[in-house]
């Protein structure tokens, strides 16, 4: 059976599936499918459509798994979005907490085996080494510990915290690479793209970053006191990816799990982030970050 075959076939059962938890028919699918799909996403964090495309990737995976169906999938998404207390999200789906953690955290392993983010594709329609994707960090809130631990201070949000690492392709809406679920205050960024990311990069090849990244010999940055036409336009070009990359950070964090303090173990925390980098990449398949090649300018 084709992928589009097998889409078509999914898409009518995972409405058949996700009315009932969004309190809509299947029926106003079609007839109202505007309200219908925007209050699917509001409570999934994805469109209908790349929930179909996520459901076929991990289908096998899912079904294999002891118990696990189509609707523990959605629970999973949901509580990856809204990131509600067990009791609150176990009373709204009508099971137990202890159901309701079991079935996540079986599914949250389960995105974690996808294999959608592949470093190889930064070159993918992009030819140069120099630079040959942007990367940067991103801190997620976690439980302050007792006593105060300093290497957890993030000073971005003034909290303990988690830092990972995102690369993104230039010419793509792809993620390449991530790392980390490193302790925010004792790992900088640089430090973690010493120990993560530079050490699969190829020979002459850098990356492009912000300031927090000093090394010349393997990123670029913006120059602080552009004099010449080229700095000029090397800080221009580094500002286009930047703020590409922001909206990425923010796609990340449209699933709340990652912008609300973590309640879980610490130790678990870098199985949520792969799992909605993993998600973030199958939606970015339908909902692209807006292309920035015909606004690059090279010498």
């Amino acid at each position: 059976m084709s992928e589009t075959e097998q889409w078509t076939i999914q898409l009518p059962l995972m409405v058949n599936r996700a009315a009932p938890l969004i309190n809509l028919s299947s029926l106003s699918f079609q007839r109202n499918r505007r309200v219908w799909c925007a209050t699917f996403k509001s409570v999934f964090g994805l469109s209908i459509e790349s929930a179909v495309d996520l459901w076929i990737l991990v289908a096998h995976d899912v079904l294999k798994a002891a118990k696990l169906t189509k609707v523990h999938f959605l629970w999973c998404l949901n509580w990856l979005k809204e990131y509600n207390t067990d009791q609150s999200s176990a009373s709204r789906f009508k099971t137990s907490p202890s159901n309701w953690r079991n079935k996540i955290w079986q599914m949250v392993r389960v995105f974690n085996k996808m294999d959608v983010i592949d470093w190889e594709s930064r070159f993918d329609n992009w030819r140069n080494l120099r630079p040959s994707c942007y990367v940067d960090g991103t801190d997620c809130p976690i439980n302050e510990v007792r006593p105060f631990d300093p290497s957890l201070f993030s000073h971005n949000f003034k909290h303990a915290g988690l830092r990972y690492q995102v690369a993104v392709a230039i010419a793509t809406s792809k993620i390449v690479f991530v790392a980390g679920g490193v302790p925010c205050g004792q790992w900088s960024d640089l430090k973690m793209a010493q120990h993560s990311i530079v050490p699969h990069l190829k020979p002459g090849e850098k990356l492009a970053a912000d300031g927090g990244y000093v090394d010349s010999s393997v990123f670029y940055n913006k120059v602080r006191r552009p004099l010449t036409q080229a700095e000029r336009i090397q800080n221009h070009i580094l500002n286009l990816m930047a703020s590409r990359h922001e909206i990425l950070n923010g796609r990340l964090k449209d699933f709340h799990i990652l912008r609300r303090v973590f309640r879980g173990s610490m130790a678990d925390h870098h199985l949520i982030f792969k799992a909605v980098a993993q998600i973030t990449q199958v939606k970015l398949r339908r909902e692209p970050l807006h292309c920035i090649l015909n606004r690059l300018i090279y010498q």
